[in-house]
């Protein structure tokens, strides 16, 4: 029996329960494809050993007064064959369960976690563990370093408390509403999920033909496709994409809890050329200010302000859920969609066994999420839209500068 201990919630999940419903579940979806059918004996012993070393997630969300928080737990993670939509709903007011769940289908691993306990940077470290693990077992893989170098202290390390300066921190700056994509959404707030692999050196070769990095050249594409999709009244209003970054690249930190930051860029076609080496440039340029370190830190330091305002401390928490989601949805009116890259999977073995792996998020419009393994660069929009005409432009973009993509897709008809 473990001791019992309560964690506050990071600054970033604390909105998390309360704006999670419908599609927009807040949760988001690690895959691994192996090579080989998955045998689920092996991968349950991978995780009830994986899981002892990351006591972080081992844990129950729970209502307080004034907040919620995570409560350790007893309960051990059981996996189970796939048996419902991508990035379903996992917390609920009547399962107080883990805030994970490690499911399987023929050759596929999915671990799918509710934002509050961990961002993508932060559950790949967990991910990869378990699959190194799942392989070790099978076939007596051997890593060639540490799962992962950080302790149990640092792992559960509230880092936007950590660098929380009550004497820096910025204005909030104001957008006008953006562009919101709009048509007959997928019924029983399902998700349609399109993936498309795509060879890193040959997306890599045309970026920089451009001068871009991949992911200002992704983002770019996804704005030249949702353009195609707007009527001339509709251009009036700009298209804004949310790029979340991982902070841990800007300050030092092991932490497997959310430590991540927003940057914001916008397109005016009303205002500008719409070619694809004009948004480039401007994406680029955006990016570049919002990635600036001193804009971070001020960032930062304004969204952790709130928590840390003792009048907003003694508000009682069904007064801010109120608050929190109705901030959330007029933040929503100033994004279009968000574009989410988590980078390159690293893994501490021979790759024999793996094909590739892929990220996804729960959205109430429109997501896409980006990850790379090896010489595999996965990109997976999730939508709530039936018509998938921004993909198909965005994925034919690709084809046309000669870059070969493969295309996956789920069924949200027989889900």
């Amino acid at each position: 029996m473990r001791t019992r201990q309560w964690i506050r919630l990071d600054n970033a999940a604390k909105i998390f329960p309360a704006v999670a419903r419908g599609s927009d579940t807040q949760v988001f979806r690690l895959s691994c494809e192996l090579t080989e059918p998955v045998d689920a004996r092996i991968l349950q012993q991978a995780l009830s050993e994986i899981a002892v070393m990351f006591p972080v997630y081992q844990c129950v969300l729970r209502r307080g007064f004034f907040w919620y928080y995570l409560d350790s737990t007893d309960i051990q993670p059981v996996v189970r064959e796939e048996y419902k939509p991508p990035c379903s709903a996992i917390y609920s007011k009547s399962n107080k369960g883990l805030l994970y769940e490690v499911t399987y289908f023929k050759n596929r691993v999915n671990l799918e976690m509710f934002h509050v306990i961990a961002d993508g940077k932060g559950a790949a470290v967990f991910f990869t563990a378990l699959i190194t693990k799942y392989l070790t077992l099978a076939h007596g893989v051997s890593a060639s370093s540490p799962f992962f170098n950080a302790s149990h202290t640092q792992m559960s390390n509230d880092s936007f408390d950590t660098y929380y300066d009550d004497k820096k921190h910025s204005k909030a700056v104001t957008r006008r509403n953006s562009y919101k994509i709009k048509g007959a959404k997928v019924a029983e707030n399902r998700l349609k999920l399109i993936t498309g692999h795509v060879p890193v050196d040959q997306l890599l070769r045309i970026a920089k033909g451009y001068g871009a990095t991949i992911t200002v050249f992704l983002c770019a594409c996804l704005i030249k496709a949702i353009g195609s999709n707007m009527s001339v009244r509709a251009r009036r209003k700009p298209v804004v994409i949310a790029i979340p970054v991982n902070l841990r690249s800007f300050f030092p930190s092991l932490t497997a809890r959310n430590f991540f930051g927003l940057v914001h860029v916008e397109y005016d076609f009303s205002a500008a050329s719409g070619t694809l080496e004009d948004i480039i440039q401007e994406v680029g340029k955006q990016l570049k200010e919002g990635l600036e370190p001193e804009r971070l830190s001020s960032d930062l330091n304004r969204f952790s302000a709130l928590e840390h305002n003792v009048f907003a401390r003694i508000v009682p928490l069904p007064v801010k859920n109120i608050v929190m989601r109705t901030a959330y949805l007029l933040s929503r009116r100033k994004v279009t969609a968000a574009l989410s890259n988590i980078g390159i999977i690293d893994v501490p073995f021979e790759t024999g066994y793996v094909r590739s792996f892929d990220v996804c998020s729960a959205t109430d419009s429109m997501q896409v999420c980006v990850c790379s393994f090896e010489n595999c660069l996965s990109i997976s929009f999730t939508s709530r839209f039936i018509s998938a005409d921004i993909q198909q432009f965005f994925f034919r973009m690709l084809v046309q500068m000669g870059i070969a993509v493969e295309i996956s897709a789920n069924n949200t008809e027989t889900e």
